[in-house]
C-alpha cells in the first residue's frame, strides 16, 4: 500500500501557507482587504517578500484563498444556525439572521467575500471560490425548500436556463422557481446588508434592524406564512 502521508517537507509547507493566511486574514479582519500587502505580511512572519512569493504567485492569489476560508466560515456559521431551531419557519429567520450578524461582526471579511477586491488573477482557485459560496446559499435554498412553497410563477425559459447553470447543475431535485426564490431573497437581503455596513441608511434615520426583519418577514409570506415573533 502507498503511503499517502505528507512528509517533513510538505508539513512545513502546509503549516507555512497556514500561517501566511492565518496572518493575512488578521490585516483583513483589521483594515480590509483593500490594504493587504505581502510586504505587510512578510513583516509580520518575518519572512521576506521573495520567500512569500513561493507560496502565493501574486497577492491577488493569497485574497482569493482568503474568500474561499471566508465563504467556507460562512456556511459554517449559517449551518449552525439553521440546527438551532425546530420549526421550518424558525430556521429560516434563524438563517438569516445569522448572515446578517455574521456580516456585521466580520464586515472586511463580508466585503471581502461578496466585494470586487478578489483581484483579477484568481484562477488558480477560482474553481474553488464558486463551490464556497454555493455552500451559504445552499444552506438558504435548504431552508426555504422546507419553509414552504414559493410562488409558481412561470419563470421565462433563458432565465430558468441560467438559473440552472447558476446553481450548478447540482440542484436538480429543487424547482427552478425555488432557486430563482432563493437567488432573488439572498440578493435583497444582500443589498440591504451591504448598505448597512456603508453607513447608506445612516442618513435615513430608520433601523436597519427593522427595515432587515421586515424583508425576512416578506420572505416567510412569500412561502406561505404569516408573520409571528416567535417564527
Amino acid at each position: 500500500m502507498t503511503d499517502h502521508r505528507p512528509n517533513r517537507r510538505e508539513r512545513i509547507r502546509r503549516q507555512t501557507v497556514a500561517e501566511i493566511k492565518a496572518t493575512a486574514m488578521a490585516q483583513v479582519r483589521e483594515v480590509g482587504s483593500e490594504l493587504l500587502s505581502l510586504n505587510g505580511v512578510g513583516r509580520s512572519m518575518g519572512m521576506s517578500t521573495a520567500a512569500l512569493y513561493r507560496y502565493f504567485g501574486s497577492r491577488d492569489e493569497l485574497i482569493a484563498e482568503l474568500a474561499v476560508d471566508v465563504h467556507l466560515e460562512l456556511a459554517d456559521v449559517l449551518e449552525a444556525a439553521a440546527g438551532r431551531v425546530a420549526s421550518p419557519a424558525g430556521r429560516v429567520r434563524s438563517v438569516a439572521n445569522a448572515y446578517r450578524d455574521w456580516a456585521l461582526a466580520n464586515p472586511h471579511a463580508y466585503r471581502l467575500a461578496y466585494g470586487p477586491a478578489h483581484g483579477a488573477d484568481r484562477a488558480p482557485v477560482d474553481d474553488r471560490v464558486a463551490p464556497a459560496a454555493q455552500r451559504s446559499m445552499g444552506v438558504l435554498l435548504a431552508v426555504v425548500t422546507e419553509g414552504g412553497q414559493p410562488s409558481t410563477e412561470p419563470v421565462p425559459p433563458e432565465l430558468a436556463r441560467q438559473i440552472r447553470v447558476w446553481s450548478g447543475g447540482d440542484r436538480t431535485d429543487l424547482p427552478v422557481e425555488v432557486l430563482r426564490f432563493g437567488l432573488v431573497w439572498w440578493s435583497r437581503l444582500h443589498g440591504l446588508i451591504s448598505l448597512e455596513l456603508g453607513a447608506h441608511l445612516t442618513a435615513t434615520g430608520i433601523d436597519p434592524a427593522l427595515l432587515y426583519q421586515g424583508e425576512v418577514d416578506a420572505m416567510l409570506a412569500g412561502l406561505g406564512h404569516r408573520y409571528r415573533a416567535t417564527a
